[in-house]
């Protein structure tokens, strides 16, 4: 997400920019994880996990939403203008990061064990530490690459074939980015190893949050772009209310199938009403 968007930023996608981080978040928190659930529940009945790490993250989900919806609300207030928008999103965005920082301090070292596996196969690792971070190096610049050929095609597409640009930033492009994603938590969840999965999904949409967003309104800040934190309405109460159901499957620790499907019902629902938003 981090690569595309700066490549959108800089070409001045910024509706496209705020669309692909909107999905990214919604594709993870009601897709992935509810393919998840869906998946571990037709193997087990009963799906359990750490709740005090999923709560962790749904409360850094709350803060993220609520840093999105404060200045789109702000921007409807009489006498507002869009550069005071802009500097609130800059000013935001930085404490946003600082968030980041502090809950990556509480997860690896004074909450550690909030967020340990329950349980669940172990496997071994397959490759060398070295080799990993070689193929993780190679595989960025190849990405850094394709994603400025995505994104010099996304005009063309979009009048050639009559997709919405909001369903190919806010669907498309967040499914064919989270692919990996998908199938590694659907695959981690089915052998039993839930609280992976959640990792993988969930800790993805705090990362997305708290560190992607504000820096691509950085990003737009040195490109001298007008990225601020002011997404559509609909962005804002897709995302705020994504959260709130998201939080109540994991209050307990313990799901199931059905509380799978009804995440990728959601997210169903909110594709077939991104498809009819207008271009303008």
């Amino acid at each position: 997400e981090m690569i595309m968007c700066i490549q959108a930023i800089k070409a001045g996608l910024i509706r496209v920019v705020q669309g692909n981080l909107l999905g990214s978040v919604l594709s993870n928190l009601l897709l992935v994880l509810g393919m998840a659930l869906f998946g571990a529940g037709i193997r087990f009945k009963d799906i359990t996990f750490n709740a005090q790490g999923a709560q962790a993250n749904m409360v850094c989900q709350l803060v993220a939403s609520t840093s999105i919806c404060l200045p789109t609300m702000y921007r409807f207030l009489p006498d507002t203008t869009d550069e005071e928008v802009l500097q609130i999103s800059r000013w935001s965005a930085i404490f946003l990061m600082a968030t980041y920082f502090m809950f990556l301090f509480f997860q690896l070292k004074t909450h550690a064990e909030f967020f340990a596996e329950e349980g669940g196969e172990q496997e071994e690792a397959d490759v060398s530490a070295v080799t990993a971070t070689v193929l993780l190096a190679s595989a960025t610049v190849l990405v850094a690459f394709c994603s400025e050929c995505l994104v010099d095609s996304i005009e063309e597409v979009s009048e050639q074939y009559g997709l919405p640009k909001a369903f190919i930033g806010i669907i498309l492009l967040p499914i064919v980015g989270n692919a990996a994603e998908h199938v590694t938590a659907v695959g981690c969840a089915m052998k039993g190893m839930m609280d992976l999965a959640l990792g993988v999904a969930v800790g993805s949409c705090t990362q997305v949050s708290l560190f992607v967003v504000p820096a691509t309104v950085i990003f737009g800040w040195i490109f001298d772009q007008p990225m601020s934190l002011n997404f559509r309405s609909f962005d804002t109460v897709a995302q705020m209310l994504s959260v709130f159901l998201v939080n109540q499957v994991l209050a307990n620790g313990h799901a199931n199938w059905l509380h799978g499907a009804m995440l990728v019902t959601s997210y169903v629902l909110i594709a077939v009403i991104v498809w009819h938003i207008p271009s303008s």
